[in-house]
């Protein structure tokens, strides 16, 4: 009743190896692409950070609107094409670039009268 048994290791750790390495790669790549999705979230409420800033300056009437031009900010460029009443915002933020449009209408000022007819 004494019986050897010859068995194969071989096959075990190939199985063993193939299976641990699936389950890596599994991982890595989850991981990857929370931190790529991490990042563009980010990069995208700085730039709508940057437009409601930009906005929020136009309407406190610190600025004139002209029809084209641009404002720097320490995260990136903000550039603007007011086609009345749409207002085209383009922001450059590293090496991606996001397109905004609002409805923009200018406001008349307090010591501009509007004529009747």
């Amino acid at each position: 009743m004494n019986k050897r048994y010859k068995g194969g290791v071989l096959l075990t750790a190939l199985l063993f190896v193939f299976l641990f390495s699936f389950i890596f790669t599994f991982v890595l790549e989850d991981f990857q692409l929370t931190q790529r999705f991490t990042k563009k979230t980010k990069e995208y409420y700085i730039a709508k950070t940057m437009l409601s800033m930009f906005l929020a300056d136009l309407k406190s009437e610190e600025r004139a609107l002209v029809k084209k031009g641009q404002q720097n900010f320490s995260t990136g460029i903000l550039r603007y094409e007011y086609n009345q009443p749409i207002l085209d915002v383009t922001i450059h933020l590293n090496q991606t670039t996001y397109k905004f449009q609002e409805q923009y209408q200018e406001e008349n000022k307090p010591n501009q009268t509007k004529s009747s007819n």
